[in-house]
């Protein structure tokens, strides 16, 4: 399944999810305790922000208390190893995003096995990137950047919230399609890039969590990494309209459970993630944030998963990422 396909289905998943849901709910076999989701990334950064999103309605729907647990670090694998080490009850979950894909390619060890220890849920939101620069790196489109890169190679540095997220491998198919050489500088998720890209310390980022910045006009957006310009972000093109046709990227952002969660409660949790996420009350929040609701089945973001580990695989062994 693409991309785009795995997109278009999600509203009639919500329909579909339901009435599975619903009947779970009244046999009242789960949750029987407080649900935890474990954050990959640290707080005040966009998965934080969308777990405390589904958090909060969760809690009222559930009837227990969803607890957002951050734990970052390791590029994703010390949150990982703690889901895929909880008992499989339904009540520990992680929320992650493409590291948990792509750790398999870059690490030469993980103390887990994503095809056996974890299980997909659903995906919580996509989100596409935005190419954004500090003001005196003295660009105002990608071509521009393109020039500037070339000058100097290798004295662009573009931050990421971590190795092998969208973040960081939208860069490097953008200097992989243009023939640059950037100077990849790694972040423990957002906060802190973001705080480093104001300061001028870096000089561009392609980010999904810039908006509000951009819209403050802290930073020169230079272009969208989706196949399509955003209706919030109306008069910035996309990279690919900039000379770079078939350049695309989108950050997603996923749930999973330790593997053997019986498959009912995976369903359930699902089925309730998408009507949280699909939600007036969530609206607002993703607007804010640039992003589009997700939800599904979890066979669904399985397939989605194996076609997303095919694309970038392949980029990061062209581009010899590996973890430092």
């Amino acid at each position: 399944m693409n991309r785009k396909l795995f997109l278009a289905t999600l509203a009639a998943c919500v329909l579909g999810a339901a009435p599975l849901s619903n009947a779970l709910a009244q046999s009242g076999k789960w949750p029987t305790k407080p649900v935890r989701i474990v954050v990959a990334y640290p707080p005040g950064g966009a998965t934080d922000t969308q777990a405390r999103l589904v958090a909060k309605q969760l809690t009222e729907r559930w009837g227990q208390t969803v607890i957002v647990d951050n734990k970052p670090g390791g590029n994703t694998i010390i949150a990982t190893d703690a889901v895929a080490k909880a008992p499989a009850d339904g009540h520990t979950l992680l929320l992650t995003a493409m590291p948990y894909v792509l750790n398999p390619f870059i690490m030469e060890k993980l103390p887990y096995d994503t095809n056996k220890d974890l299980t997909p849920v659903t995906v919580l939101t996509t989100i596409p990137n935005i190419l954004v620069a500090h003001p005196d790196v003295g660009v105002k489109n990608v071509q521009e950047l393109i020039r500037k890169a070339k000058s100097a190679p290798g004295s662009i540095a573009f931050g990421s919230t971590g190795t092998a997220t969208s973040t960081h491998l939208s860069g490097e198919l953008f200097a992989s399609m243009t023939g640059t050489q950037l100077n990849h500088v790694p972040y423990k998720g957002s906060a802190p890039a973001h705080q480093d890209l104001l300061a001028g310390r870096i000089a561009i980022m392609f980010d999904n969590g810039a908006l509000q910045h951009v819209k403050a006009g802290k930073l020169i957006p230079l272009g969208v990494t989706s196949s399509k310009r955003l209706p919030w972000l109306p008069d910035v093109p996309t990279v690919a309209e900039q000379g770079l046709a078939g350049y695309e990227t989108v950050a997603w952002y996923g749930v999973f459970a330790p593997a053997t969660t019986p498959k009912e409660v995976v369903e359930k949790i699902a089925a309730d993630i998408t009507w949280a996420i699909r939600s007036p009350e969530s609206a607002p929040a993703l607007l804010t944030m640039g992003a589009n609701a997700g939800g599904g089945t979890p066979a669904e973001f399985r397939q989605y998963l194996n076609a997303e580990s095919k694309r970038w695989g392949k980029l990061v062994k062209e581009r010899g990422i590996k973890v430092d």
